[in-house]
């Protein structure tokens, strides 16, 4: 375990190594243990920093110190309680909103590790993942029943396939009756034209009455 799951405290650390030395420190996030980060860091402490942990460390017994007590301490010393709260109330507060479901994700993770205690396993930390989320997506998550966190990171795209399943749908919906509309126009049509009627069937319709010998008529 690095320096990677303790976000508040590397930010306010990194603004007290050395200048030469956050490459580093980026290294030490990824490759070293607990031990192996406490005896790097303060190593790449500068000034009054490098001076307080030494100062420290000189008047507690040699067994306190390990990377839970530097942590600790540090934080006491330069992370304020006032900063703390304020990102914690950030996260309870956070939603999807605007953002996209990435975009959410991300400060959804960056948030999270100012209130551990809200997060505790991580079908918790799903739930308050989903809970989150804007309606549509919340509802779909809900149904497939997520409870993993990467699972229900995934809800953009759950999303996507459900607009593409409903969009293609609509559109079978709507050829489907626009091809019934047409058929019955054409059988409308058909029904109400008017036979054609000829002249000559005129004249075969008019009754054959006997002429009048004397008018000829």
């Amino acid at each position: 375990m690095g320096l990677k799951s303790f976000g508040p405290l590397l930010m306010m650390m990194r603004r007290k190594l050395s200048s030469g030395s956050k490459i580093k420190s980026e290294y030490l996030m990824e490759s070293c243990t607990p031990e192996e980060c406490i005896k790097c860091i303060v190593s790449l402490l500068r000034d009054n920093a490098y001076h307080w942990w030494k100062t420290l460390v000189s008047m507690v017994p040699r067994e306190w110190v390990n990377w839970e007590f530097f942590q600790s301490e540090f934080q006491k010393k330069y992370i304020s309680q006032r900063f703390l709260d304020q990102k914690h109330k950030e996260f309870l507060e956070l939603k999807h909103s605007w953002m996209t479901v990435t975009e959410y994700e991300r400060e959804f993770v960056r948030l999270s590790k100012y209130a551990r205690e809200d997060v505790s396993t991580e079908e918790i930390m799903c739930k308050r993942f989903v809970d989150g989320l804007n309606e549509d997506i919340k509802l779909l998550v809900r149904i497939l029943e997520l409870k993993e966190f990467v699972r229900a990171c995934k809800a953009d795209d759950l999303s996507k396939e459900k607009r593409k399943a409903n969009s293609e749908a609509k559109d079978s919906r709507k050829r489907s009756m626009m091809g019934h509309s047409n058929r019955d126009r054409e059988r409308q049509h058909s029904s109400f034209k008017a036979p054609a009627i000829s002249i000559t069937s005129v004249k075969s319709a008019k009754p054959n009455r006997p002429e009048c010998r004397q008018c000829e008529k």
